[in-house]
C-alpha cells in the first residue's frame, strides 16, 4: 500500500506541476517577450519536460507495481484514451519547446531580439490546444480509476 500511495503521489504532483507550467507559459507569452522573458520561458519549458518524464515514469511504475496491476490498465479504454492524449500533448509540446530554445539562442546572440508577434500568436494557439487536450487527461483518468471503459 505504501508503494501505491508513493507512486500515486509522485504521479499526481508531476501532473499538477505540468498544469502549472503550462499556465505559466501561457501567461508569459501573453506579454511582450523581451530577453528576460525568452530566457525564463526556456527554463520553465525545461521543467515541463522534466515533470512530463516524472509523470510518465511514475505512471509506468504504477501500472506494474501498484494496486490495480497491468491487466486492469490494458483492458480499459479510458487508459488508452489517456495515453493517446498524453502522447498527443507531448508531440504538440515539441513546437513550443523548439520556439523557446530558438528564442533563447537568439537572445544570447542579440539581447535586443524580440520574437515576431505573428510567431508568438501562432505559439499561443499551440499552447491553448495543448492545454485543452491536457485538461482532458484527468477526465479520462477519473473514468479509468472508477472502472469505466473496461473491455
Amino acid at each position: 500500500m505504501f508503494l501505491d500511495w508513493l507512486l500515486a503521489s509522485f504521479h499526481h504532483l508531476a501532473v499538477f506541476s505540468l498544469a502549472g507550467i503550462l499556465a505559466a507559459e501561457l501567461t508569459l507569452t501573453a506579454t511582450i517577450i523581451d530577453d528576460r522573458t525568452a530566457l525564463r520561458l526556456a527554463r520553465i519549458d525545461a521543467w515541463f519536460g522534466l515533470m512530463a518524464a516524472v509523470a510518465l515514469a511514475a505512471g509506468v511504475l504504477r501500472i506494474f507495481l501498484a494496486a490495480k496491476g497491468l491487466n486492469y490498465y490494458v483492458a480499459n479504454a479510458f487508459f488508452w484514451i489517456k495515453m493517446t492524449l498524453f502522447v498527443t500533448v507531448g508531440i504538440i509540446s515539441a513546437a513550443p519547446t523548439y520556439a523557446f530554445i530558438s528564442w533563447r539562442r537568439e537572445v544570447r546572440a542579440n539581447a535586443s531580439f524580440r520574437p515576431p508577434a505573428k510567431d508568438v500568436a501562432r505559439l499561443r494557439k499551440i499552447l491553448y490546444t495543448e492545454a485543452a487536450l491536457f485538461a482532458l487527461i484527468p477526465v479520462a483518468a477519473a473514468a479509468m480509476g472508477r472502472g469505466y471503459g473496461m473491455y
